[in-house]
């Protein structure tokens, strides 16, 4: 009897055809704009699914000369190039498609330790070095420069989204600069010089200021020492709030500032009227603590360890990143309100508090979600997404646990996956580099975890996943082998590059800079 043959099972037919309507709805133009949006977003989830789920590519980039290491890349506002910070004091601007260099910026020092694109211009870009310089670089002309005065590392740096305003961290200081001129024409600074700015950036809109700043631990510690004792009745005591104020910033600037006349509209205006130059210089005590673990409003332990996540190929920077932040365990992250230009009191440790201690390695060790209302960070063993918005500010909305040393995280354009780098912590063949994990919700029946999702010989991944509170589902590993490179390599930074299922580029110890597509 002749064997009947079967018609092979389409593997997710109905995805298919959905694709082939939403391409069909796309043609019918702004009619149907309702439709299109969605058919966008359909299209692009389709899109980051597809490279998440297959075997990867990997191309190197065109770096000339010797970079001597890779520390953090970012991407222009149109997505179609790469600024890359390098050991050879340099930035590399780098296209993205064709993977060739377009320009090599020198000037610095020092290494490049932070870089960014102006939000409103792929020809704009500032960089900051490890000698307390700050360039603001055209890609068509020359630049400006700004030297801090003590010349300590510049930790991070954020232009505004519409302003002419860029705001630097150094030491324990945020500088408001409008680089037409020659310096920045406000400051701000925190309680006491322990207390470090290591991370500042805007929302997309530039509303919100993001700061990130060392936990002053000798503080924390008399006050969790004085709250154990007999409460004692005064007369000038002040309760301590529990909630953090989300409105009304300006009412908060303590008298240290400098007041000027009545604030206007004008984001600049605000900023000059209100500016703080004092320094606490009282304590500059440092402790070797370091968090093991540590996340959003409360959790995390302290442990006498050495600060494992603070590696970089060279020496020099070792030096000056390690010193500069030294007897730091743990940074808090806060949201400030800079919708009117307002400068924020980063003096006040309670205020709009995202995350109490989380880990900054550098700028690359927290990602904000390209609408602004998620902020991904990492913890010693673990990394979280939390609320940026003010009604549920630092609420936590993802979480899950990673057995490595996490050093980068980056949201997906599509904000389904989340991108987690991992340093190495052995030398081998190959390790883990990252892991890409999918974000689910857990009230969500269709975003629950499916099966088809997972490799069956990680079951017990799965099985820990559905066990424990986690809501990001471990996707897959990403392998990196040395027989290319014939080293010990690291990988620095990942990062989603800028389109859906465009790729994945990461940075190395070794200056390599690579797609996997």
């Amino acid at each position: 009897m002749e064997q009947v043959k079967e018609r092979p099972e389409l593997l997710h037919c109905n995805h298919s055809h959905n694709i082939l309507q939403n391409l069909m709805l796309r043609d019918l133009g702004l009619l149907y704009y309702k439709c299109y949006k969605t058919t966008t977003r359909a299209l692009e989830s389709a899109a980051e699914m597809k490279l998440v789920g297959r075997k990867h590519r990997e191309l190197e980039y065109d770096l000339p000369g010797y970079p001597r290491a890779t520390f953090l890349m970012v991407f222009s506002p149109d997505g179609t190039k790469i600024a890359s910070a390098h050991g050879n004091h340099s930035v590399y601007i780098t296209d993205v498609a064709t993977r060739k260099n377009i320009k090599i910026l020198s000037g610095h020092p020092r290494t490049p330790w932070c870089i960014a694109f102006h939000p409103s211009s792929s020809y704009i870009l500032a960089s900051g070095c490890l000698g307390g310089q700050v360039r603001v670089w055209d890609l068509r002309g020359d630049s400006k420069v700004w030297n801090a005065t003590s010349q300590t590392v510049i930790a991070s740096l954020a232009f505004h989204p519409s302003e002419k305003l860029l705001v630097i961290a150094t030491n324990n200081q945020i500088h408001f600069w409008d680089w037409s001129r020659p310096e920045p024409f406000a400051v701000i600074s925190t309680k006491s010089t322990i207390e470090k700015v290591r991370y500042v950036a805007f929302d997309n809109l530039g509303k919100k200021l993001i700061t990130g700043i060392g936990n002053n631990y000798i503080r924390e510690s008399r006050v969790f020492r004085s709250r154990l004792r007999p409460p004692r009745t005064t007369h000038n005591s002040q309760v301590p709030c529990n909630h953090p104020e989300r409105t009304d910033q300006n009412e908060a600037i303590q008298s240290s500032r400098t007041m000027g006349p009545e604030p206007s509209h004008s984001t600049q205006s605000n900023l000059h009227d209100s500016v703080s130059v004092g320094i606490d210089e009282s304590c500059i005590l440092l402790y070797p603590y370091n968090s093991r673990r540590g996340t959003g409003r409360g959790r995390g332990e302290l442990n006498p360890l050495h600060e494992e996540d603070e590696r970089t190929p060279s020496s020099e920077d070792v030096s000056a990143v390690v010193l500069n932040f030294s007897g730091i365990s743990s940074y808090r992250v806060q949201a400030w309100d800079f919708s009117k230009g307002e400068i924020p009191d980063i003096k006040n440790s309670e205020k709009n508090v995202v995350i109490h201690k989380c880990k900054i390695r550098n700028d690359a060790s927290i990602n904000i979600s390209s609408d602004g209302k998620l902020l991904a960070t990492c913890f010693m063993g673990a990394a979280g997404v939390y609320s940026l918005q003010w009604e549920t500010l630092g609420e936590e909305i993802y979480w899950a646990e990673v057995y490595n040393s996490v050093i980068s995280v980056s949201i997906s354009p599509t904000q389904e996956h989340l991108l987690v780098g991992l340093a190495r912590s052995a030398i081998g063949k190959e390790y883990t580099m990252a892991i890409i994990y999918r974000l689910t919700h857990k009230q969500s029946e269709s975003n629950k975890p499916r099966m088809q999702d997972l490799d069956f010989n990680n079951l017990a991944k799965y099985l820990h996943f559905m066990s424990k509170r986690n809501t990001m589902l471990w996707v897959r590993d990403l392998l990196q082998s040395n027989q290319s490179t014939g080293g010990h390599t690291s990988i620095n930074c990942i990062r989603w590059a800028p389109q859906p299922g465009q790729g994945l580029i990461y940075a190395t110890n070794t200056g390599r800079l690579a797609i996997l597509h």
